[in-house]
């Protein structure tokens, strides 16, 4: 009975090591391997070779991939300059041209770039100049030149006047989708890598931008002209150090977003929340009766990105938000004095989400980063249009204004018409008080596989998977992770199990030494006798 036992046991065990095995060689496979397409198998679009060819593609883009394009791209010249104005408003068609900023894999040879491309996933701009790219918006008065954020590492000498080996060159720039023209319109350097790179910057005026400085976690308003600061606000002025994170990147301070009102609303992801500073006083201070979320509180916020307001008029006062390490992407009304979570959305290949922006036709266009794709949801929440691509940071549509204003709030997405919900913005509310209307995270249709694999995901530690995927190869997804951790756990019961088994476990040589110590004991026994 025994050995049946270690036979039917030593056959599971191999069942699993092998299914294990499988299903990860499987998204290998799928992605075409480490310099293929990072997205799930699709369609085949070709690149639009004239004008008919780009018109005469389908238009709704479901399940487009566009990351071979981009791998292509980079051996080439920038494809925008072969595009007029009047092509790519004929090839975009209603939907309209999607920009996207990416960061790029730091295991591989994709690069990070900025590209623009229609629909169907025709590429129509590219540019992989910088080491990586973030915030991407367009610039007003303008059809097809957007201002962006991006950063490359400097070393040696270049860094010599901050006394270290690397530094950051930060740079704001401008480009003309259409004619290929570029122009860097503000830069900056700062004295190291990685959590000093600049992640948003918005435009004031016609000389001044709004800086989110990561480096110095402040926001400030520059003069692009001479450098010369208008106004700062640091967060020192209202945090602690017990907060947040540690020295080196404390608040992580990731967007910046001006409104209409005259108010700055700001991103602090290591404190898990949304400010919105006022400068009813002739100076920035932080309304802390506004403030989105609370440091660890992470039911409401866990390291997000990129919120996105809408103001009174369009449903609100709401801010839309990717909700990073909480897997999804969340919209937040205020009412009466008080946050409530009224819509939410999240699929079983979302991870790590960064950008969401609620689109003028009531959409939602989406970034899904360690997805590896952009996703367009329709006001019933479906996938409308999806294209893969590798590591996305930022994506913008053309034609419906920064972050994509004129967007509804959830409640008014079904019905445009709709009077918006009575209530008053509460300016007297409390401190991150949150409430929420939406009881479930999970979509009753789902199947039970994809329950089964959200469940994995909320048992799963984010911060710990979302850096794994962070440093793996382009194809790598959650599920790849989850199989090779379950390859590695099998693989370690099974040779666990088989040195229990072995003549060298601790119960075998325990067994030996008192079957041992009994001999000994007999023997004496028979001696005295």
């Amino acid at each position: 009975m025994t050995r049946r036992i270690r036979t039917a046991s030593r056959i599971a065990f191999l069942s699993v090591l092998l299914l294990s095995a499988a299903a990860v060689a499987q998204s290998f496979v799928a992605a075409g391997g480490t310099d293929g397409p990072t997205g799930t198998p699709t369609p085949d679009v070709p690149a639009a070779a004239n004008e008919s060819d780009a018109t005469e593609q389908p238009s709704d883009g479901v399940g487009v991939d566009v990351e071979s394009r981009f791998q292509a791209a980079m051996n080439g010249s920038v494809r925008g300059e072969n595009w007029s104005a009047q092509r790519v408003r004929r090839a975009s068609g209603d939907r309209g041209l999607t920009v996207v900023a990416t960061q790029g894999f730091y295991v591989s040879d994709q690069r990070a770039e900025l590209a623009a491309f229609t629909p169907n996933g025709t590429l129509v701009y590219h540019n992989a100049s910088y080491r990586v790219y973030f915030d991407v918006d367009p610039v007003e008065g303008e059809r097809y030149t957007v201002e962006y954020v991006a950063a490359k590492n400097l070393a040696g000498r270049q860094c010599a006047d901050f006394e270290t080996d690397e530094c950051t060159r930060n740079v704001v720039a401008r480009a003309n989708l259409t004619t290929g023209e570029h122009e860097i319109v503000y830069a900056e350097r700062t004295p190291s890598i990685g959590s000093s790179r600049w992640h948003d910057v918005d435009r004031l005026n016609e000389t001044h931008v709004v800086i989110a400085d990561i480096y110095e976690d402040s926001v400030r308003a520059v003069d692009t002209r001479d450098g010369s600061v208008a106004w700062r606000w640091k967060a020192s002025e209202n945090y602690t150090r017990e907060q947040g994170g540690q020295d080196g990147d404390w608040t992580h301070l990731n967007d910046v977003e001006l409104l209409d009102d005259g108010r700055v609303m700001v991103s602090l992801r290591n404190m898990d929340s949304v400010v919105f500073l006022d400068a009813s006083n002739g100076e920035y201070v932080m309304d802390d009766e506004w403030t989105l979320g609370e440091d660890d509180e992470y039911d409401v916020l866990y390291e997000q990105h990129n919120p996105d307001y809408i103001p009174r008029e369009m449903g609100g006062p709401s801010v839309i938000v990717a909700d990073s390490e909480n897997t999804r992407i969340v919209e937040y009304r205020r009412v009466d004095g008080e946050w409530t979570r009224t819509w939410h959305w999240r699929d079983v290949r979302l991870q790590w989400p960064r950008d969401a922006d609620r689109l003028p036709n009531g959409n939602t266009l989406i970034v899904d980063t360690h997805g590896n794709r952009l996703v367009e949801l329709g006001p019933d929440d479906g996938i409308e249009w999806a294209v893969g691509v590798g590591m996305p940071y930022d994506v913008e549509r053309i034609g419906t204004g920064d972050e994509s204003e004129g967007g509804t709030a959830a409640h008014l997405r079904d019905d445009p018409d709709l009077v918006p919900l009575t209530g008053s913005e509460g300016v007297n509310g409390t401190n991150g008080t949150v409430t929420d209307a939406a009881d479930s995270d999970v979509a009753e249709d789902l199947t039970a596989v994809d329950r089964f694999w959200l469940e994995v995901k909320r048992l799963a530690p984010s911060l710990i998977v979302n850096g794994f995927l962070y440093a793996s190869p382009a194809w790598v997804r959650f599920t790849d992770l989850a199989f090779t951790a379950l390859f590695v756990l099998t693989g370690l019961t099974w040779g666990g199990t088989e040195f229990y088994w072995s003549r060298y476990s601790l119960r075998a040589v325990a067994a030996r030494g008192r079957d041992a110590l009994r001999g000994a004991t007999a023997r004496l026994d028979r001696r005295d006798a």
